[in-house]
């Protein structure tokens, strides 16, 4: 099945290096693009870079063969692995991604149906060169503007062994700019042989929350989540989202209920559920989209308050102070806005103004 993994541009490249490596936590896919496309976007505001999907093949069941039962927790189409990833790049049309060792030589060896024992390492000088000198042009903002002619010369020019073999013209070589695009990568799995990864130290309570999510009693499923509230993770928004195709009512209602008390979040999980026809689970849909609507708030908080259920218009009406200090801010912004117009408007009329 299709799954995807929305993540930032700096951690993609390192993830075609390393792979995926869970510190403490979990690496998350979905089969909502939309999603993953959120969760990159609030990462990319949060590190300042660039969102970037990453889109895989998984089969849920052969993860859980591979890596236990314990580590890969699948509800709905929320997967969370908890164990190491190795990935393999298999298409990188992106001079973004490009500009890196790894992906490079990736890229390079695909091309010419070589493997990494046979094929040039991301150690090769040339290699590190030619991903420098991408780098530094995308850093340069002139990114844009690298030819694919010049991008072949550079290579030929530093890796004549293997550019002069690549069965491409300049125009044919399949490099775009990353936009609204997806890398796709395969999943490796782990390698047995390598290393295992020194845990850091974890919350004990965040332990006993892993033991209580993956319970067949859905009270100590609900437990669970209560106690990653407790230990303040930066996922705690997506464990709930795991948990809103529960089959039980209670954990569907008390995930929508943690969400609200999250600082971030994404539509595109709630979403569904704001049409649900239990009135417990559209009220917590409902406020969920209230707290967390990136752009036309006003109509999710009008939806709740004119539903017919009471429960849905009291859970709904707990965010009102939001939509208030929403207009506040955009009022305080178009006066500034109109303020400044008109001031710029008096200058170029010639009218002197005096500073006060």
């Amino acid at each position: 099945m299709e799954f995807y993994h929305g993540t930032t541009l700096s951690s993609a490249r390192g993830i075609i290096e390393n792979g995926f490596r869970p510190r403490g936590g979990a690496t998350w896919f979905t089969t909502n693009w939309n999603y993953a496309k959120n969760r990159a976007e609030q990462k990319a505001r949060r590190k300042h870079g660039k969102p970037v999907v990453l889109k895989t093949d998984l089969e849920i069941e052969a993860l859980r063969t591979h890596l236990g039962n314990g580590n890969v927790h699948a509800h709905g189409n929320i997967i969370a692995v908890r164990e190491r990833l190795s990935v393999q790049l298999l298409q990188s049309n992106f001079f973004e991604l490009l500009a890196c060792p790894a992906a490079l030589s990736q890229w390079v060896n695909h091309q010419l149906g070589l493997y990494s024992h046979n094929g040039v390492s991301q150690n090769h000088w040339g290699i590190v060169r030619l991903a420098h000198w991408m780098d530094n042009r995308m850093r340069s903002g002139t990114g844009k503007h690298i030819d694919r002619q010049e991008f072949l010369a550079k290579g030929k020019q530093w890796l004549p062994a293997f550019f002069d073999k690549i069965p491409f013209s300049p125009e044919g070589l399949p490099i775009q700019h990353l936009q609204k695009d997806t890398i796709a990568v395969r999943v490796l799995y782990t390698d047995p042989s390598e290393e295992p990864i020194q845990p850091s130290k974890v919350d004990t309570r965040y332990l006993k929350a892993m033991a209580d999510i993956s319970n067949e009693n859905p009270k100590r499923r609900m437990r669970g989540l209560q106690f990653l509230e407790k230990t303040g993770t930066e996922e705690l928004f997506d464990w709930c989202a795991l948990h809103l195709e529960d089959e039980s009512i209670d954990v569907v209602c008390n995930a929508l209920r943690i969400m609200c008390r999250c600082d971030e979040g994404y539509m595109a999980p709630i979403l569904p559920h704001a049409e649900s026809k239990n009135r417990r689970i559209r009220a917590g849909a409902l406020a969920a989209l209230a707290k967390h609507a990136s752009d036309d708030v006003e109509r999710w908080f009008e939806r709740g308050l004119k539903d017919p259920a009471v429960c849905v218009r009291m859970a709904v009406a707990n965010f009102c102070r939001r939509l208030i200090e929403l207009r506040i801010k955009t009022f305080s912004t178009l006066r500034d806005t109109i303020l400044t117009q008109s001031l710029n408007g008096l200058r170029k009329s010639g009218i002197k103004l005096e500073k006060s």
